[in-house]
């Protein structure tokens, strides 16, 4: 009996030590897989709705409104930073309960403003907006709409379309109108994408009438928004394409640090690996999954090094060892911008382009109001990169600043690109 007794508490005690290791590995190697994968299943049980169909009444916007603010105060890791006063943002929202706020559209608007007022690039509600699907390219505070996608060409623009306004307003007016209700951490991030999402977020304008400028003539075109968009395969991009700009360069592009873009990157970097210069871009890198950024990062840093959010980068046995060059811009965000500190402090790439959009991300996390609207909130603690750059609140600054030219917009030419080839490498 003994024996039976002796046998069942070693094989629970292994049991138990099996588990505590499980829970280890899982909070800690694989922290950032949990949290994706916790974050795409809060995602499909979340509804979603438009503006004017919020699940909240106009007699529970009071108290709807106040268990958003009390979850922000209690669960929201960034604010105390921010140098506002919390409560007196709310009050100053929620006096404006009954007075201007008295429909949901104007309740749903409301909510919107006030997570763009805690000046928080991964504070946002989940209230669905209407789109034309596309974004437009910004170049030196202009709006283009390069390759529009079939919807926008059936309505009848064409590629290099310049926008310069909507809804019988200048685009200023236009951006500072709607760039209230857009979350961001730093101002430049905000209206750069407030312009660059005009035809994908509207919340509450289900039709935009869109002043172009084209080959000198001034058009009006009517876009009637949809409520759901799915761009057709024709007009889909992969997340990573890798090539040789020439004998000696090759290129990557990273759109994105979610799904299979490890893998995407590791196909693309065999066919560039051994040119003695590589150009990686993530100047449209809206980020995702910030362990992604660290295992890219693997291949292209010289020594075992600290990863800005948490553990340490080794470098993979064939990483990069010619002349690196990073492009950023101020779309790149999130996991990509984690992915840029992680670079530019392994000393191993130059930067060029355009200050980043100033928020890692701070593990964010889905939450629901009293009556039912959701939002996402960061979490983790305010924290500096191992060589003391905020995670939060600055974008990482370029080796060298240069943007994109209208000139060379219209000759089809990458002003970076073309920067880096003639007078980095060339001299």
């Amino acid at each position: 009996m003994k024996k039976i007794i002796k046998y069942l508490l070693i094989t629970l005690l292994a049991t138990i030590g099996i588990l505590a290791t499980a829970v280890v590995l899982v909070t800690t190697v694989f922290r950032e897989e949990l949290v994706e994968m916790l974050s795409k299943a809060g995602q499909q049980e979340q509804p979603k709705h438009f503006v004017s169909e919020i699940p909240v009444e106009s007699a529970q916007f009071a108290e709807d409104f106040e268990s958003i603010h009390q979850q922000v105060v209690e669960h929201c890791s960034l604010y105390k930073q921010k140098g506002y006063d919390i409560d007196s943002l709310y009050t100053a929202f929620a006096d404006r309960i009954g007075r201007d706020v008295q429909t949901k559209t104007d309740y749903a608007l409301m909510v919107c403003e006030y997570f763009a007022a805690l000046n928080i690039g991964h504070a946002w509600t989940t209230i669905y907006a209407y789109s034309a699907g596309q974004r437009v390219e910004v170049i030196k505070d202009r709006l283009f709409l390069s390759e529009p996608n079939d919807y926008l060409a059936s309505c009848g623009f064409c590629d290099k379309d310049e926008i310069v306004g909507i809804n019988q307003m200048t685009m200023d007016e236009y951006v500072n109108r709607l760039k209230k209700y857009l979350p961001a951490s730093t101002e430049a991030a905000r209206i750069y994408n407030t312009r660059r999402w005009v035809l994908i977020d509207s919340f509450a304008d289900s039709t935009l009438v869109c002043d172009v400028l084209r080959n000198g003539e001034r058009l009006s075109i009517e876009v009637p928004l949809k409520r759901k968009f799915s761009i057709s395969a024709s007009n889909s991009q992969p997340t990573v394409t890798g090539k040789a700009l020439n004998e000696q360069v090759g290129y990557i592009n990273i759109t994105s640090m979610m799904g299979n873009v490890v893998e995407e990157f590791e196909q693309a970097y065999e066919q560039v690996r051994e040119m003695p210069y590589l150009i990686v871009d993530v100047r449209n890198n809206g980020g995702g999954n910030s362990d992604n950024g660290r295992r890219i990062a693997e291949y292209l840093i010289h020594r075992e090094q600290a990863h800005c959010v948490y553990g340490t980068m080794t470098p993979q046995p064939n990483a990069y060892r010619g002349k690196l060059f990073l492009l950023t811009s101020l779309y790149t965000f999130s996991a990509a911008e984690s992915f840029t500190i992680d670079l530019k402090e392994s000393g191993c790439a130059t930067l060029v382009g355009e200050p980043t959009g100033g928020d890692t991300g701070n593990n964010p996390q889905g939450f629901r109001s009293k009556y039912g609207i959701e939002f996402r909130i960061p979490t983790r603690e305010p924290q500096l990169s191992p060589q003391g750059f905020p995670m939060e609140g600055v974008g990482i600054e370029p080796h060298i600043t240069i943007g994109q030219t209208v000139e060379d917009y219209f000759a089809d030419k990458d002003t970076v690109i073309e920067y880096i080839l003639n007078e980095l490498i060339k001299n």
